[in-house]
């Protein structure tokens, strides 16, 4: 069955997901220093436009990674033989990628339009601290989806060897980084980008060769 114009975009809706992460970390500024608590109204207020427009990078990457999750659930249960395992373990990842994605825009819009605008410093400091560690439900998401990932492909050779063993590298640095082991965390947190991107391109070249 020939793919329509949404099957084929499927797949990349992850490398747009990861470049919005990008676009989140650049343009997200309210501290002069990447610290627990140093979140400035002055530096928020100063930077309103592209606090605003990471808020945006967010959303854009939650709804990406929603369409994302779809995407490699269909790739893995190509290769399922009998009732679907890894796959939806993946899906399962990925939405508690989006849902804590949720919960970071909704810290950041009462930090960035609340507590600031309202010239709050007490209130910023403690959203500041929410804001710094809200990536925690994040890394659960992703290490899982990493993880299935990985198992999946090894399992049904859905994706690449290599892909699927550096997935399962990344996600287990991960969970690790979650429960406060370095440098775990921050591997996870640079590369998410990265892997989003090599893996859109590695599942659409999957699609295209299984049609």
């Amino acid at each position: 069955m020939p793919l329509s114009k949404f099957d084929r975009i499927l797949p990349w809706t992850g490398a747009l997901a990861g470049l919005a992460w990008v676009a989140y970390a650049a343009l997200s500024k309210t501290s002069t220093k990447d610290s627990p608590g140093g979140a400035s109204t002055h530096v928020i207020n100063d930077n309103l436009a592209n606090n605003n427009a990471a808020q945006g990078a967010l959303v854009l990457m939650g709804i990406s990674l929603l369409f994302f999750a779809t995407a490699a659930r269909n790739l893995l249960r190509a290769g399922e033989a009998r009732e679907a395992t890894y796959s939806n373990i993946v899906y399962a990842g990925w939405i508690v990628v989006a849902a804590a994605l949720a919960q970071m825009v909704a810290i950041g819009w009462a930090l960035v339009n609340g507590a600031a605008d309202a010239d709050d410093q007490a209130a910023v400091t403690i959203l500041g601290y929410l804001q710094y560690f809200s990536w925690a439900g994040l890394g659960i998401g992703v290490a899982t989806a990493f993880i299935a990932t990985g198992l999946g492909g090894l399992a049904s050779a859905a994706v690449p060897k290599w892909f699927a063993i550096v997935s399962i590298v990344l996600g287990v640095l991960g969970a690790l980084g979650n429960a406060g082991i370095p440098p775990g965390g921050l591997v996870t947190y640079l590369l998410l980008p990265v892997w989003l991107i090599v893996a859109s391109i590695i599942f659409a070249r999957r699609q295209k060769a299984a049609t």
